[in-house]
């Protein structure tokens, strides 16, 4: 049945073709052979003729925002000047402490003259969080340090760039160059995992290899110290948590930078500027935390601040010097941090002798193998 049945819907395909004139194959069927050259003669000459006629549309761009100055076309650009009250003159011996993977080229560079030219304070708003190639930024805030008022201290001279419109891409991006220089210290807040890939990848796009993209250009990356002293204490370690919490600073009406991607596509599409202002302001005060932040950093490891005192007594413990990284460890211990309980559970026992501390803090630790040894060693020996 199941052949009869198909033999019977192949008769009836026969039949409807057979059924078909020769005029109506002709209006049914489509012509595959392509336009003829003639007719694609004919296309091109009124193309051409269209575009003599007809000129290219430009994108223009939407209206300018207020306190922002046209510097080139599809690009805003806005200057502001900020005190930075946290500044020290010179960095730290223990400033480089914070950055392990660059430490040796770091103590180098603070100790010579114009680091604090060098550094170079940048923030990018983006249209995503992907760093895949459809992400542009289309803000940047790049700032770099100057005399304070009447000479003293440091503030923050930062220039801020907006992209109108996707075309303007290379200008921003060249002023941007312009703005970072040849030999930068990089100073940003998660710029070495997002900031700098989305910078890597809009430049490729747009045929570009700036100098400090292509040479070796130190980065000091204020997330990762910021998490090491800091998020026992703050439980978060994002930019907002850092500022209330070390930096004292709460902003009132701040628009978060999450909202900026909606912001910008709403300037672009229908001109709207409140937004996108907000976000401009946004992304100068997250410039100025940086800098901000950044002498903070040094403060706490200078004075030995909370866990900025367990960086310290690691140091000193690379050197072997064990008496002298206690000092930093015992108020760390007191308060009962756990790490610094180990350390100096291990360093009292098998190092300085010193039983009694080691026992005590075995049993804060709850290590219970650990307290039975440090009683038997004590007794077999007693203090040394």
């Amino acid at each position: 049945m199941a052949r009869s049945g198909l033999s019977g819907r192949l008769g009836r395909i026969r039949e409807g073709q057979r059924s078909l004139s020769t005029g109506d194959r002709e209006t049914a069927a489509p012509d595959r052979r392509g336009p003829s050259r003639d007719s694609i003669s004919a296309a091109l000459e009124r193309r051409a003729a269209g575009k003599k006629s007809e000129p290219a549309e430009e994108t223009a761009a939407q209206p300018p925002i207020e306190g922002w100055t046209q510097s080139a076309p599809l690009l805003l650009e806005r200057e502001t000047v900020m005190p930075i009250p946290e500044y020290r003159k010179g960095f730290s011996v223990w400033f480089p402490l914070l950055f392990p993977r660059i430490r040796s080229s770091l103590s180098e560079s603070i100790d010579a003259d114009g680091f604090d030219e060098r550094l170079t304070f940048f923030d990018l708003e983006t249209t995503g969080l992907s760093h895949g190639a459809g992400t542009v930024a289309f803000m940047a805030g790049v700032g770099r340090l100057i005399p304070g008022p009447r000479g003293k201290g440091r503030s923050l001279r930062l220039t801020q760039l907006l992209l109108q419109d996707y075309p303007g891409e290379a200008a921003f991006l060249s002023r941007f160059v312009e703005l970072v220089g040849n030999s930068p210290v990089l100073v940003s807040f998660n710029g070495k995992c997002f900031d700098s890939q989305i910078l890597a990848n809009r430049f490729l796009m747009n045929a570009m290899r700036p100098r400090f993209m292509a040479e070796p250009t130190m980065h000091l990356d204020l997330l990762f110290p910021s998490r090491r002293l800091w998020k026992n204490e703050l439980g978060s370690c994002r930019l907002s948590a850092v500022e209330e919490g070390i930096l004292g600073i709460l902003r009132d009406d701040d628009l978060p930078g999450s909202e900026a991607p909606d912001a910008w596509f709403e300037y672009v599409r229908e001109g709207e500027r409140g937004r996108l202002s907000r976000i401009g302001d946004h992304n100068r005060d997250d410039c100025v935390s940086l800098a901000r932040l950044l002498y903070s950093l040094d403060a706490a490891i200078e004075d030995a601040e909370g866990r900025a005192a367990l960086v310290r007594a690691m140091e000193l413990r690379a050197g072997r010097d064990y008496a002298a990284a206690t000092e930093f460890l015992r108020p760390l211990a007191d308060s009962g941090d756990e790490t610094a309980l180990r350390m100096l559970a291990i360093d009292c026992e098998h190092r300085l002798g010193d039983y009694e501390t080691a026992l005590g803090c075995a049993e804060r630790l709850g290590d219970e193998k650990r307290a039975e040894r440090i009683r038997a060693k004590a007794e077999r020996n007693g203090p040394r």
